[in-house]
């Protein structure tokens, strides 16, 4: 006897299902301008939001059924749970998966962060476990056929803002200005051309299967119809689905070109998304076979609606205020109500079409076709988004999943055709061979393309889109090397093949999830720093593969293979038994989704979105297995229904009655005992879903919000011109996100790096630097009442005291960061530097660069600060006498300079530290002749200490001719060049070649005529060769320059001293 649901039971079903919907819509669409990372991180939280919220119903779900499940006389015999495990399909292999996680997070170099995952990906032990939870929930609550047309269909609608914003992108007409090239390889929702195409070849299968279910459906289906009002239906569909894509894009419009302070707005992209999660399942409702329209269906529609009215509120009433809308240069956006108002006009107009078409039967031949050619022009559009991102290995991978499909569907073609029409066996037959030969020429061509030299693929190579596939084996540029480097490394360090075979335990059982940023520093090869970020190490292989070694080690990647095989078992015996051809055509789709998956991350990164949609299709699988009756949860016994009570005989009389009242009487204490346990069971359901909503914001709420709090700061610190007022500003948001965030290492750095600015600035204006604060702690700053206030009010020893105490706290949170004690090193040179010059600091700083150097030995960065810091030790015992130690320092130094030059030849900083070091040790001329070569390669090579130069060899007249005549040469290729006009003047002071000086800043003036520095050089020079009338002249158009940028007291200087020119002139 089925048990029946109650209210909260249906309820926490429904919610289970919108919480997948919401997954699949929301994962691939969402990001967050307001964040720092914008992308990946944002898009874990949010899974994991909705998978804990799945969970917390799921959990409320069993405690309700639990508490209402009928009592049996003797619970029936039962397998162990053992054989109920290993006897549903997929059951071990993912439980086996994810103790493998387990395993390696609780013995992983870096448990913390292999837990919650990176500050750069999110991508930890739990994200991945929240994919599994959500496959997890799917197989237990995805029990009948509509639910998974559902799914389905939601799935592929949910791709369509990915998609057109792609496309637009392509056609230039994106509102928000991205840093990157997104016209030429679109990146989308998902920052990163790799990553949309990773994503988009996934649901490329799931397109194609429903445009082809369409098609089957409509050419099989010969019941007459009203045909204009199916037509009707078609266009009130697609009205809705047009409704949302327009509402979700005015809301990335209105978060280009709408500006504030503030985080109000957080809500309105996501809304947008929520709007369009709601549209898009309408479709799938069968709205046009109901015979009457339950007022349920108005949700989307009034959600939609008071969204709309909502968003229009909160814009007016911001108006006049701190609110600004302007648009990014060249970029529109400011349209973004017409986009807005257009959508809401399509809802109401595909809610008039509800009301007011007339029903249709259980199947319309009209709505399938329509069907059909909706999801082929999905199938075209999404893959014109693929191609437009030119990335080669989803293209590969697009390529071998859909080829598992369609020879799938022929396969099941031919054997349908032996069995019910040998006539059509030929047909299908010669359509598989075809399929095969096509596939074996056209991998012929493209190996062919990739090792030939014959003249017809020269032009091939250079044209747009295909040459790129003429590329596909090219190691010794682009990201073929990057690759190559990564990998196998160079001949100084081995790559993460080193790293995989340099532990025998860790070989097995790998270095933790999110680990090889720090494991990888020992095996980085220096080679990579001159194609990618020099000093930043790679988190991950870009090999799926590789990554699984390296985070999991051997029983990592034998249980993804494991995984893999076991869904590939399971899928190809349900196509095998299945007789229904949806049935087959959708493990089909699904099983190709898989194959894609995994040729892409040969070369790729796997990311939330293509891991959703990975585990997704292995629920499908199952799913489909129990919807047909292939699958069934364990072996247990179907319990006996319960015996029907016998009729009661008729009594007589009193009797009767007495019965009658003493059943009344046993009957009231159980309904008491039943409205107090039901109470009970209500308490401990809200405390339930208390839990659940804790868990939410703790673990992903707050991260996002600290990241917002995080980019607040940036805006404020990263500016050109910040100065202490902005800095101040800056570090309070930091201090919200680290209060928010208290083990995330990467707010440390800039909260640091904050209040060492505040230490110059301050030591600049205050010209005191006070004492050093020996008790200084990060917690004084956390729990201060006025932050800004006590910070305002630093001397600069105090403040580097506390930016010491803030990045001594990110390196306990994660001692194996090379960054945080190259950091610390950077932080005691500058405030030997800087500060008071006190030796001690220099010893730290030594101290503290070992560490690095030790953790990262071929990071050139990280060996050439420390080189500089040994040769300023030099220098210091060299002021106070020590000839010896002085000596020893230079030798140390040039000895990691050289070893550092050994390592990568092309880092120019190597060159100019070893001729800094001969110029601190007075050999000049030798310095010299290292500049001027370095001049000649790299003019701009010099620019930060270019005073530094010419100020070590300005008694040398002929040593300056030298340097000037490098300089005038490398002028005259670029004669507009404003840096070396300007340092051509300089050295022409001390040469006292004033004519050219003053030519070189006249020059200077000309090309910067807003540079307030330029006209300084310019009037003192004038001034020293006593051309007053000139000097005055271009003070007064320097003042002039000054008011216009609004600098009024500056310009009053100014004034003043052209005045005192023109008095000196006139006398």
């Amino acid at each position: 006897m089925q048990q029946r649901q109650s209210t909260i039971a249906r309820w926490c079903a429904w919610l289970i299902e919108g919480g997948w919907l919401m997954a699949l819509v929301f994962i691939p669409s969402y990001f967050n301008l307001l964040s720092s990372r914008h992308f990946e991180p944002d898009k874990a939280t949010m899974l994991r939001s909705i998978v804990v919220m799945m969970l917390t119903a799921g959990v409320v779900y069993a405690l309700d059924r639990a508490g209402s499940a009928p009592k049996a006389a003797a619970p029936p015999q039962q397998p162990s749970w053992w054989r109920r495990l290993i006897a549903f399909p997929m059951a071990l292999p993912v439980l086996v998966f994810a103790l493998v996680f387990l395993l390696a997070t609780l013995t992983s170099i870096t448990p913390w962060v292999s837990l919650w995952g990176s500050y750069q990906r999110l991508q930890g032990t739990y994200t991945n476990l929240s994919y599994i939870a959500l496959a997890v929930m799917v197989v237990l609550f995805l029990r009948r056929r509509e639910q998974l047309d559902r799914l389905i269909t939601v799935g592929v609608l949910g791709a369509l803002p990915a998609v057109g914003y792609g496309l637009i992108q392509h056609s230039q007409h994106d509102p928000l200005p991205w840093r990157g090239d997104v016209i030429s390889r679109v990146a989308s929702t998902m920052g990163n051309s790799i990553f949309v195409a990773a994503y988009l070849i996934l649901i490329l299968p799931l397109a194609c299967y429903l445009a082809l279910a369409g098609f089957r459906t409509a050419r099989r289906d010969t019941a007459s119809e009203n045909r204009g009002g199916a037509w009707g239906w078609a266009a009130a569909y697609g009205l809705a689905i047009a409704g949302a894509l327009l509402i979700a894009y005015a809301s990335i419009c209105f978060g280009a070109v709408v500006r504030v302070p503030d985080l109000r707005y957080w809500w309105v992209y996501p809304g947008g998304l929520l709007v369009g999660l709601g549209l898009f399942v309408l479709p799938t409702l069968g709205i046009h076979r109901a015979d009457r329209l339950r007022t349920s269906l108005l949700w989307p529609g009034i959600v939609a609606l008071g969204y709309a009215l909502w968003l229009g509120f909160m814009f007016l009433l911001g108006q006049g205020g701190d609110q600004q809308v302007a648009a990014s240069a060249g970029r529109g956006g400011t349209e973004w109500w017409i986009y807005l108002v257009l959508g809401v006009l399509f809802v109401l107009g595909s809610y008039a079409l509800f009301y007011t078409l007339p029903r249709l039967g259980e199947s319309s031949r009209v709505l399938s076709l329509m069907q059909g050619v909706g999801m082929t022009a999905v199938a075209v559009l999404v893959g014109m988004t693929i191609i437009f991102t030119q990335s080669r290995g989803p293209w590969i991978g697009a390529m071998a999943g859909m080829f598992v499909f369609f020879t799938a569907l022929i396969v099941i073609a031919w054997g349908r055709a032996r069995r019910e029409s040998p006539a059509r066996v030929a047909l299908w037959r010669g359509l598989l061979i075809a399929e095969i030969a096509v596939t074996v020429l056209a991998g012929g061509f493209l190996v062919a393309f990739n090792i030939s030299n014959a003249p017809i693929f020269e032009p091939l190579r250079t044209m747009p889109y295909i040459g790129r596939m003429g590329r596909l084996l090219e190691t010794d540029e682009g990201t073929g090397l990057v690759r190559r480097l990564i990998w196998s490394g160079d001949e100084h360090a081995g790559g993460a093949v080193a790293l995989i075979t340099s532990d025998p335990l860790r070989m097995v059982i790998g270095w933790g999830p999110e680990s090889m940023f720090v494991a990888y520093n020992r095996f980085y090869p220096p080679a990579l720093a001159n194609i990618e970020a020099r000093g930043a190490s790679p988190d991950r292989s870009h090999e799926a593969y590789l990554d699984e070694l390296v985070t999991k080690g051997v029983l990592g990647l034998a249980s993804y293979l494991f995984v893999l095989i076991s869904v590939f078992t399971l899928g190809i015996a349900l196509i095998r038994r299945v007789d229904d051809w949806h049935a087959q055509a959708l493990v089909s789709a699904c099983l190709s989704i898989i194959v894609a998956h995994c040729v892409e991350g040969l070369t790729g990164i796997p990311i939330v979105s293509s891991l959703m949609l990975f585990w997704i299709a292995i629920a499908t699988i199952v799913c489909v297995g129990l919807l047909y009756g292939q699958v069934r949860f364990g072996a247990q016994p179907e319990p006996e229904p319960a015996p029907e009570p016998a009729p009661a005989a008729k009594q007589q009389g009193g009797r009767s009655r007495r019965g009658a009242a003493q059943r009344g009487a046993a009957q009231r204490g159980p309904s008491q005992r039943r409205d107090e346990s039901a109470g009970l069971g209500w308490l401990i359901y809200t405390m339930v879903f208390a839990l659940g909503i804790a868990v939410v914001w703790f673990t992903n709420i707050d991260n996002v919000y600290a990241d917002m709090r995080f980019q607040q700061g940036q805006q404020y610190t990263e500016g050109a011109n910040a100065g202490l007022q902005q800095q101040i500003a800056g570090a309070e948001f930091y201090l919200d996100a680290i209060r928010m965030e208290p083990n995330q290492d990467f707010y440390y750095l800039s909260l640091g790096r904050t209040l060492m600015s505040i230490a110059d600035i301050q030591r600049q204006t205050s010209g005191t630097l006070g004492a050093v604060k020996q008790d200084a702690q990060l917690r004084d700053l956390l729990q201060a009442e006025s932050a800004p206030a006590m910070l305002a009010q630093m001397q600069p020893l105090v403040a580097m005291s506390y930016a010491q105490a803030v990045l001594d706290q990110a390196y306990k949170i994660n001692p194996l960061n090379k960054d945080h004690s190259a950091n610390l090193g950077r932080l005691h040179a500058y405030w030997y530097s800087r500060m008071d010059q006190d030796p001690a600091q220099l010893d730290e700083a030594l101290q503290w660069y070992q560490n690095s150097n030790a953790k990262a030995p071929q990071d050139v960065v990280i060996l050439n600060e420390y080189a500089g810091t040994v040769a300023l030790k030099g220098s210091y015992s060299e002021s106070k006498g020590d000839a010896a130690a002085a000596q020893q320092a230079y030798v140390q130094a040039e000895q990691l300079l050289t070893h550092s030059k050994e390592l990568d030849q092309k880092y120019p900083d190597t060159d100019i530290r070893l001729a800094d070091l001969l110029r601190i040790q007075g050999r000049t001329a030798e310095a010299l002749d290292r500049y001027i070569a370095i001049i000649a390669s790299s003019p701009h090579a010099l620019d930060a200490e270019y005073n530094a130069v010419i100020a070590s060899v300005q008694d040398d007249k002929a040593q300056l001719g030298r340097l000037r005549d490098a300089y005038e040469q490398a002028l005259a290729k670029t004669p507009d060049d404003a840096t070396l006009t300007e340092i051509i003047g300089r050295i022409a002071v001390p040469q006292g070649d004033m004519a050219r000086a003053t030519s070189a800043f006249e020059s200077l003036v000309n090309l910067e005529p807003q540079n307030p520095e330029a006209y300084r050089n310019l009037v003192v020079v004038l001034s020293d060769t006593m051309q007053y009338s000139r000097a005055a002249d271009q003070a007064a158009s320097w003042a002039k320059m000054l008011q216009a940028q609004g600098d009024t007291q500056q310009a009053q200087q100014i004034q003043g001293l052209e005045s005192y020119f023109r008095n000196l002139a006139g006398g």
